[in-house]
């Protein structure tokens, strides 16, 4: 009887996977544990292995589809074994256009068609249509996306009109999307499987209610303890502390007295975690991260910074871990470096509060009546206010500047 083989949860938030690369061919002998598939869940790339041992009867999806967890991938069995007639629920199908929508270019081709006492003669668009979706194949829809053109103009040759890739290659060149304003679309790049995820997470987190406070941190101290704790690191460890890594400590400790902010509500139940676990956005090329420094209340500045480290070296080169992407309880955001002075953060579901943080920088400061030179740095917490309210998210942010501007009592 033939194995069903699913798309597998790689992470604990992983809803879906994106097909990246098939590894076997239908035909392919394959061995239980062999990779078949290459996929991207839950930002990274993952192999999916064999159930068993046999033969790769049937792909059921294609490169770039995106298909959600427990969804049938592939058919494995014995040569001659019976094919099941089922098919996975993919998330690319794409909707059919709307009435404002459809480029003007194929409204005029429909006109042309038409006598002044006729019925209106069937358009591209409505011969290759089914219940409201166009018929196209992945492939043909990701090669209108590359090139550019709006796959509504392609007259189809498939099976009852469906538009398959060589139509789309086939198409005129000069075919572009219009829009009601005539902006003419200089090029089309398609959304990657990390794009889409964080596109998925900001449109669900921006669904909650945000409320956001806002401080001002006096650095001054936090930037001695950094200098004199390099002194050290530099030339025992090879490793050099940075701001963020005393800002997670801080952050850690901070929650141990907060532990509201250090939560996820599900339905009607706050579930306040007793471990602390903070996510630490990382800028990668053309996406974000968060790889996530686990028990941090627990660990000292320096045992922070090698592994926020050896996180970063992990993220460049793609080598990160699921349990080292997901898990967070709290997210830190730091657009210093990028010489951002402040913004506003949008809240790491499933967490209930997140911290951003902008650039340090020297200002002139009212310190016991005198004016003074100081390091000052401008912080802003995003809070679910479902679950958390104005006055204990001020009270949070008054603990840990207090925390960050006396940095020498925490454990370094």
């Amino acid at each position: 009887m033939p194995t069903t083989m699913i798309m597998q949860r790689m992470s604990v938030a992983m809803e879906y996977g994106v097909i990246l690369k098939w590894l076997k061919k239908e035909g392919d002998k394959v061995k239980k544990g062999e990779p078949i598939v290459e996929i991207f869940g839950e930002k990274n790339e993952f192999e999916l292995e064999s159930p068993t041992d046999g033969v790769l009867l049937k792909i059921l999806c294609e490169v770039d589809d995106e298909i959600p967890i427990s969804e049938p991938i592939a058919i494995i069995g014995k040569k001659g074994d019976m094919i099941p007639d089922i098919k996975p629920r993919k998330l690319t199908e794409a909707p059919a256009p709307s009435a404002a929508a459809v480029p003007e270019i194929a409204s005029k081709q429909v006109e042309a068609t038409q006598t002044a006492d006729s019925t209106p003669a069937a358009s591209p668009e409505t011969s290759q249509m089914t219940s409201g979706r166009i018929k196209a194949s992945p492939r043909a829809k990701k090669k209108a996306r590359d090139l550019g053109i709006d796959i509504s103009t392609i007259v189809g040759s498939g099976p009852e009109g469906r538009i398959v890739e060589k139509d789309v290659v086939a198409a005129p060149s000069t075919v572009q999307p219009f829009f009601d304003d005539e902006r003419i679309v200089k090029s089309t790049e398609p959304l990657t499987p990390l794009r889409r995820t964080i596109a998925r997470r900001m449109t669900q987190s921006y669904q909650r209610p945000h409320i956001t406070m806002v401080t001002e941190i006096d650095m001054t101290e936090a930037a001695v303890l950094r200098s004199e704790l390099n002194q050290r690191t530099e030339k025992e460890l090879g490793v050099r502390i940075s701001f963020n890594d005393i800002i997670i400590k801080a952050v850690a400790d901070t929650l141990e007295k907060f532990p509201r902010f250090n939560s996820t509500l599900i339905g009607n139940d706050l579930h306040i975690f007793e471990d602390i676990h903070i996510g630490v956005a990382m800028a990668m090329q053309n996406a974000l991260i968060v790889p996530v420094v686990r028990n941090a209340n627990k660990k000292s500045i320096t045992e922070i910074a090698l592994e926020t480290k050896e996180l970063g070296r992990k993220a460049r080169e793609n080598e990160l871990k699921p349990e080292e992407l997901t898990g967070s309880t709290f997210t830190v955001s730091n657009l210093g470096p990028f010489r951002v002075d402040l913004f506003i953060p949008v809240i790491n579901p499933p967490e209930s509060a997140i911290l951003a943080l902008g650039q340090i920088k020297k200002k002139p400061v009212i310190v016991d009546d005198m004016i003074a030179v100081r390091h000052v740095m401008m912080a802003s917490c995003a809070v679910d206010h479902r679950v958390l309210d104005g006055a204990p998210a001020g009270l949070f942010l008054q603990a840990l500047k207090e925390n960050l501007e006396s940095p020498f009592l925490m454990k370094y």
